[in-house]
């Protein structure tokens, strides 16, 4: 791929990407909230993806901050 072809690519590092539960935007954690909407319902993408979890901002690794992923157990219900 040419260079111009990454010329307009909004990029965003590993430790700092979060998804958006509201409003499923990928964007930085901007001191805790989405840049596109201003919610605090944000995925760490590095905790999901396997990525390095000594980050310089520590707000993306607070559990008050992220909301924990589900179990396995939690997606069955007991009627199933």
């Amino acid at each position: 791929m040419s260079a111009h072809t990454w010329f307009n690519a909004n990029l965003v590092r590993l430790h700092k990407a979060v998804l958006c539960a509201n409003c499923e935007v990928i964007s930085e954690a901007l001191n805790g909230h989405c840049a596109a909407c201003g919610s605090e319902a944000l995925l760490g993408l590095s905790r999901v993806l396997g990525g390095n979890l000594q980050s310089d901002d520590p707000q993306l690794h607070s559990s008050a901050q992220m909301p924990s992923m589900p179990t396995r157990s939690e997606y069955f219900s007991a009627a199933a």
